[in-house]
């Protein structure tokens, strides 16, 4: 399972479950995120869960930036799209996210390393 949490000054002030294909991100009604801060787009981003290409019964987090004005960051880089790894910090305006993998919780430790697309 795959999460988000929302982080503020360095606290943890929400946990977001992406149980559904299409999580989406912004300010506009029907998004399943909907920060209140006007550094964020009405339709900012969404992660999309889909089965891996590498792992079989494995999924993946992938978030795509919606051209957003303010831009979609992942560990301080800009992204229009990227493939999510757990511990990642998401940034969009104000608004600051940490992915959270459980399955590579589970792991304990062990890596799967793949070449990144931007």
């Amino acid at each position: 399972m795959y999460k988000l949490l929302e982080i503020v000054d360095g606290n943890v002030i929400a946990e977001h479950a992406l149980t559904q294909a299409n999580f989406r991100i912004g300010r506009n009604l029907g998004n399943e995120l909907q920060p209140d801060d006007a550094s964020v787009s009405g339709n900012h981003a969404s992660i999309v869960l889909a089965p891996s290409a590498y792992l079989d019964d494995a999924m993946e987090a992938t978030i795509e930036d919606l051209g957003s004005t303010n831009g979609t960051f992942v560990n301080g880089r800009a992204v229009r799209r990227q493939l999510l790894k757990h511990g990642d910090m998401v940034t969009m305006g104000a608004l600051s996210l940490k992915f959270i993998d459980e399955q590579a919780l589970a792991l304990g430790g062990t890596r799967i390393l793949l070449n990144e697309e931007s």
